[in-house]
């Protein structure tokens, strides 16, 4: 009788070993659907791991990642998904969802491209393609315009105020690049400097040169370059991206290089960036500091911004430790309009500075 009770035993664990990776799917397929992604991700990883050749299981799974804005898991379980089963339209459609979602309209459309000239209907293709399609007509504008005028009090007797206009055009090529031409008239101690600056950015970078004509106080020429890794998401709907800046700029005191590892963290268009600033000064001195930087999104058409910084700032061609406050405020007049008014306050070892500035931004 003991035999034939362990042998019933052991027959049966084979069967609920079967049986765990089943149910882990159909719940966590059951809990997707339910729009509870965040419980679905769980079952689906456990089933994942039990049944790594099922390329349903790594498509809920990417699905579920989706959903939780979990963007670049969903990319890896999509992509093992359509390894197992390269002619599986649905994971086709979910992979070019994907990138729309993340705003990458050429991508989309790639990806879906194969799928729409195979002929056969798909209605969920053909409903993304429709998507795409107006998501490519209210798109950015082409063309953007910025102009922007300050003045500065500085608090220190018998200085005069400094004075700075600038105007920038960009023009965005495709989906993903831009480029931007920018010239910056400032006045500063009775001196005047003409800076022109171009820079041409993508997703994942930019990079710019720029000069002042007979500098003075900006820099005879520069070089600046940034990178920016993948989103990742920290939970509730924020994303952070980690970013690196850097720079060389040469004044006629020296040269100036920086480098300036920095994370945003962003929900919708709201977000804050906090960069640590590192400098060598013209005179080959280490420098360091921080920066604090939000942007709060009251309504659809009005964000407020804040910020502090305590940091080195080269002009005149010497690098000073300031510490700095401002706040601003940017109002959307119409989907092509945005005014901007924002103030700066400025404490320095020789004087403070009050900036008042305003800003306008055309897009056309």
């Amino acid at each position: 009788m003991k035999a034939v009770l362990a042998a019933s035993l052991l027959a049966a664990v084979p069967m609920v070993a079967l049986a765990q990776p089943a149910d882990d799917f159909a719940r966590g397929r059951e809990l997707r659907l339910a729009g509870r992604p965040a419980e679905a991700i769980p079952h689906l990883e456990a089933a994942s791991r039990a049944s790594a050749a099922d390329a349903d299981i790594w498509l809920n799974l990417g699905l579920a990642y989706m959903a939780a804005q979990r963007h670049p898991d969903a990319e890896r379980a999509l992509a093992e998904a359509r390894r197992l089963a390269p002619d599986y339209a649905d994971v086709q459609v979910a992979q070019a969802r994907l990138a729309y979602y993340q705003g990458d309209l050429g991508q989309a459309q790639s990806r879906l491209a194969p799928l729409l000239a195979g002929g056969g209907p798909n209605d969920e293709a053909s409903a993304l393609a429709a998507q795409i399609a107006q998501a490519r007509a209210a798109a950015p504008a082409a063309w953007r315009l910025d102009m922007s005028f300050a003045r500065s009090d500085l608090s220190a007797s018998g200085l005069e105020d400094w004075l700075r206009g600038s105007i920038g055009v960009s023009r965005r090529l495709g989906d993903e690049a831009t480029v931007t031409g920018y010239l910056e008239q400032s006045r500063q101690f009775g001196l005047e400097d003409t800076y022109l600056e171009a820079t041409v950015a993508g997703r994942r970078g930019y990079v710019a040169f720029g000069g002042a004509v007979d500098a003075d106080f900006r820099p005879e020429w520069q070089v600046r370059a940034g990178v920016y890794g993948p989103s990742r998401s920290v939970g509730n709907g924020w994303n952070a991206t980690l970013s690196v800046d850097g720079s060389w700029a040469q004044y006629f005191s020296g040269d100036v290089r920086s480098v300036q590892p920095a994370v945003t963290v962003a929900k919708g268009d709201s977000y804050v960036l906090v960069r640590w600033i590192n400098t060598l000064d013209e005179r080959d001195d280490y420098r360091s500091g921080y920066s604090l930087y939000g942007v709060f999104a009251a309504t659809p058409r009005l964000r407020v911004s804040g910020g502090f910084a305590d940091a080195p700032e080269s002009n005149q061609g010497f690098t000073a430790d300031v510490r700095s406050v401002s706040t601003g405020v940017a109002i959307d007049l119409d989907a092509a309009t945005t005014v901007r008014l924002d103030g700066v306050y400025e404490m320095r070892r020789a004087y403070d500075r009050t900036e008042f500035a305003v800003g306008v931004t055309r897009r056309f």
